[in-house]
């Protein structure tokens, strides 16, 4: 099975930015030696808890310090940039590293209302212009715009001898679909969700265009440990992350020694009620559950994510998970 990571850079009580970054970088590259085929990066906006603004210049950070794993945009909030600004950045980004970029475009805000307007300096972006903005981008880099198009005589660079891959992130039927009309692969935000339909793949599978392939993946959250009571533990984070969205609480990502008592038990008791959120357990019950999700969800690959304030021990957890699903 292919494996994946999605980062989001959290910021844990105690660690400074710097350092998380730093630590992204050691994470792409425990993650390469242990034979993943992705390492993403997310977009966020108006949070210091989420440091995961750039994701492009992130990217190419991590793309400098790796040399096999495919480094992606989980995604880059396509609302936020214009298309040949898109077409660009990511053209520079396989013109320096070849065939191991990823263009993972996404149609949500990444953040709140006052952040989208400062990012489009007032302008209010409508869904089908998302839409829009997305195929002309598409349309310009593989040199497929239609020949009335005004941007058509554009010169994209600085070179697109090497396309990235392009991915669709989504959470629906809907999207999809809409990723199978358009020839793009497809990724499935289930860590977000909590849920996936297992007919999704199969519809969007059905509305790929005739003769064409495409690939398509799952992110699920996961804590994994060599017992189960410490994988709970280890899980809190999540937990209190998800418990905080929920109740619309301020973020704070904090270890399960940085809380009381009675929040570790409140948090233990949300994990074990809602497993299909976050997979909890030993090493062996995880890969089991991420086996089985694959196999009853029909997806090619799945990526990982998790919330974990030791790199080492999020390395190692990645790599027993490997050892158990390659």
């Amino acid at each position: 099975m292919r494996l994946g990571v999605l980062e989001q850079l959290p910021l844990f009580e105690g660690h400074t930015p710097p350092e998380v970054f730093a630590d992204a970088v050691r994470l792409a590259r425990g993650v390469e030696d242990a034979g993943y085929h992705r390492f993403w990066v997310a977009e966020h906006h108006n949070t210091d808890r989420f440091l995961s603004t750039a994701p492009d210049l992130v990217m190419t950070h991590l793309l400098e310090a790796t040399s096999r794993i495919r480094v992606g945009s989980g995604g880059v909030m396509a609302m936020h940039y214009g298309s040949l600004q898109l077409a660009e950045r990511f053209a520079t980004m396989t013109t320096i590293f070849g065939d191991r970029v990823d263009m993972g475009l996404g149609r949500a805000p990444g953040g709140d209302m006052l952040a989208s307007y400062a990012l489009n300096q007032g302008r209010v972006i409508h869904p089908d212009s998302i839409n829009a903005l997305i195929d002309e981008t598409l349309g310009m880099m593989r040199g497929e715009l239609p020949k009335d198009h005004p941007y058509r005589p554009l010169t994209i660079g600085p070179s697109l001898a090497t396309l990235p891959q392009f991915w669709l992130l989504g959470s629906s039927g809907q999207s999809a679909a809409w990723a199978g009309e358009h020839a793009m692969n497809y990724a499935y935000a289930q860590f977000f969700t909590g849920r996936q339909s297992p007919s999704v793949m199969d519809r969007y599978r059905a509305h790929l265009p005739a003769g064409t392939s495409g690939q398509t993946l799952s992110a699920l959250s996961v804590s994994a440990a060599p017992t189960e009571r410490q994988a709970l533990e280890q899980a809190l984070p999540a937990a209190n992350l998800k418990v905080s969205l929920q109740r619309g609480l301020p973020m704070r990502f904090l270890s399960a020694e940085q809380m009381d008592a009675e929040t570790r038990e409140d948090l233990a008791s949300y994990i074990r009620t809602h497993g299909d959120e976050m997979i909890a357990g030993s090493y062996d019950q995880v890969a089991e559950r991420i086996a089985a999700f694959q196999r009853g969800h029909g997806v090619d690959e799945v990526m990982l994510v998790s919330y974990i304030a030791d790199v080492d021990t999020k390395i190692a957890m990645y790599r027993e998970l490997a050892s158990r699903l390659s």
